[in-house]
This record gives C-alpha cells, sequence and structure tokens, in this order.
C-alpha cells in the first residue's frame, strides 16, 4: 500500500517551487502579509501551551505554608482575570484575521495567483464562520484553565500548598490530554476542512461532514500525515528559528542605531525644541514598536516558502486520499 504523505514530500517541494518561482517581490511580499495572520508551524489556540511555574519549591504532603504574597486574594484574582482578558481579546483580532486569511491562503495556492483584497471579502463569510468555530475550541481550553485558577489562586493566598499542588498535578495531565485533542482538531480543521469548504461551499460542519468519511476510511494515511507533519513542523520551526535569528540581528542593528542616536540627541536643547510635543518614552516606544512589527514582517518573509509547502503537503494528501476532493488537480498533473 503506498503511503500517500510520503510520496507527497518530495511533490510539495515541486508544487511549492512551481507557484514561488521565478521569484516575484510583489507575489512574495502578498503571501508574507496572509502568513503573517495565518500562523507558524502550529495552529494551538493559547492556553494549549500554558505552564505553571514556582511549584516546585515545596514539598507536597509537608503541610509546609507557602510565603505570604502581598496581595488580597481579590486583588490578585481581579488582576488574573484582566491579563487573561487582555490575552483573549488579542487572541480574538488576530484568529478573527487569521481565519479569513486561511481562505486567502489555500486560494492563492489554487490559483497561483495572490490577491489578498479580492480573496477576503469573497471568503469573509466562511472565515467567520471558522473563526467561530476556533473560539468553541479555546473555549473547551479556556474553561478548564478559569476553573483551575479559581481553586489554585486561593489556596495559594490560603498557604493550604497540598491543595494548590493537588489540584496541579489533576490539571496538567487533563489539559495535555485536551490540548492535544484540540490541536489535531485544530489541525485537521485548518489542513483539510478549509480546503474542503473552499471547494464545495458551506460551513465548517458542512466541511467536516464532507470531510470526515474520507478520514474515516483513510484514516491509516492521514495518521502517517499527522506523524510526517509533526516532524516537518519541528524541522521547520528549527530553520526558520535560525535563519529568523541571523536575519533579525541585521534588522536590530539599524533600529538600536537610531534608538542610541534618539538618546544622544535628547540631550540636546535644539532637538528638545523641536520634539518638545513628544515625550522621549513615546519615541522609544513607538521605535520599539515599529522594530517588532518590521521584525514580524521579516520572519513572515521568510515562512512564505516553509507555509507553502507545508500547505501543498497537506493538500496533496487531502487529493490522493479523495480525488473528488482535490483542490489543485491542474498543479498535481504538472508535476506528476
Amino acid at each position: 500500500m503506498p503511503w500517500y504523505a510520503v510520496e507527497a514530500l518530495d511533490d510539495a517541494i515541486e508544487t511549492t517551487k512551481a507557484f514561488l518561482l521565478p521569484f516575484e517581490v510583489w507575489t512574495w511580499l502578498k503571501l508574507a502579509v496572509i502568513i503573517l495572520f495565518v500562523g507558524g508551524t502550529s495552529t494551538s489556540p493559547p492556553g494549549a501551551n500554558f505552564q505553571f511555574g514556582g511549584g516546585s519549591g515545596t514539598g507536597g504532603g509537608t503541610g509546609t505554608p507557602l510565603p505570604n504574597i502581598p496581595f488580597s486574594t481579590d486583588t490578585l484574582i481581579v488582576l488574573v482575570i484582566a491579563v487573561v482578558a487582555v490575552v483573549v481579546f488579542v487572541w480574538l483580532v488576530l484568529t478573527f484575521i487569521g481565519s479569513i486569511m486561511e481562505f486567502a491562503f489555500v486560494e492563492s495556492l489554487r490559483s497561483r495567483e495572490v490577491h489578498v483584497r479580492s480573496y477576503v471579502r469573497r471568503y469573509f463569510v466562511q472565515g467567520v464562520r471558522l473563526f467561530g468555530f476556533r473560539v468553541v475550541l479555546f473555549t473547551l481550553l479556556l474553561l478548564p484553565i478559569v476553573g483551575f485558577l479559581f481553586v489554585f489562586i486561593p489556596s495559594l493566598l490560603d498557604g493550604s500548598a497540598d491543595v494548590a499542588l493537588g489540584s496541579v498535578f489533576v490539571f496538567l495531565p487533563v489539559m495535555v490530554v485536551l490540548g492535544l485533542i484540540v490541536a489535531l482538531v485544530d489541525g485537521l480543521t485548518t489542513n483539510f476542512v478549509v480546503p474542503v469548504m473552499l471547494l464545495r461551499g458551506g460551513g465548517v460542519l458542512a466541511g467536516w461532514r464532507t470531510f470526515w468519511p474520507t478520514l474515516r476510511g483513510q484514516w491509516k494515511q492521514y495518521g502517517m500525515y499527522v506523524l510526517l507533519r509533526f516532524a516537518l513542523s519541528i524541522a521547520a520551526g528549527i530553520i526558520v528559528g535560525i535563519v529568523g535569528g541571523i536575519l533579525s540581528l541585521f534588522v536590530l542593528i539599524p533600529f538600536a542605531i537610531l534608538g542610541i542616536g534618539l538618546y544622544v540627541l535628547s540631550g540636546n536643547p535644539t532637538f528638545n525644541a523641536i520634539t518638545s510635543s513628544i515625550p522621549l518614552t513615546a519615541s522609544f516606544g513607538l521605535l520599539v514598536l515599529l522594530c517588532i512589527l518590521f521584525l514580524l514582517f521579516v520572519l513572515a518573509i521568510i515562512r512564505v516558502p516553509v507555509q507553502t509547502y507545508l500547505r501543498y503537503f497537506a493538500l496533496l494528501v487531502l487529493g490522493d486520499t479523495n480525488r473528488q476532493l482535490d483542490v489543485i488537480p491542474e498543479l498535481r498533473e504538472e508535476i506528476r
């Protein structure tokens, strides 16, 4: 029995080369904008990698009280809720944009033409439906976290070390299992259900109903895909990290020079008179923000061939397991 995912490893390289070469600056820049919001090699929502620290310094079962924290329980709970609310809001905004960009990305790979605004308008409704589906998945992770915090924080403040550590030992295995399930469902939805939605129309549940018989009937093929995709994601993360780290140094140098120059000029009376309406801290803050945005865009450009390869890899597997769901039949004929 041929393993479609194994065969797609080399074919995905050819499809990526056919799409990205010859090099066109404008095409790469538009793809970088899309990939900036589509995400990295992992599509897990925040919370799947939620970690806890500071509990290893206390022996379990000794009843030793933990150090007093100079905050009241109510203040600390409000602070935690505020931080979580900010993180959730930012995630919602990015996920909303990214859900629409998923369709723009797949359409770009299918048509081999990149038109960000027209694709966003065309697939806006389906993007909103994908966003709603992802919010539901994220809620499955958020609710246990919130419940855990309401048990863990009061126990920590009351000095109940055994209760606090016990809740951690119960919570972590549950979150690991739940996180893996959510990550798997989200990954299959992004890589296979989104193309089905683009091809057949309809929402996420309709896409899953169409895709499910193929997944169930070819579960061994998709099991191999998951294993290979996991390995590819690790390799891609290493490559992007190394190349991105090197390029980040070149990006940071001019911003560092500007920062030093701004600090030096801040001692000049003439410069202060010209920029008196702009506080120095605001200038530095704006410089740091521009540096971060530029770094993110540079990393997005680096990830263009990586994400293109990974997504073509999934599309090839999808078409091999079900020809009726093949999103790239013409490109498949060209490379094979």
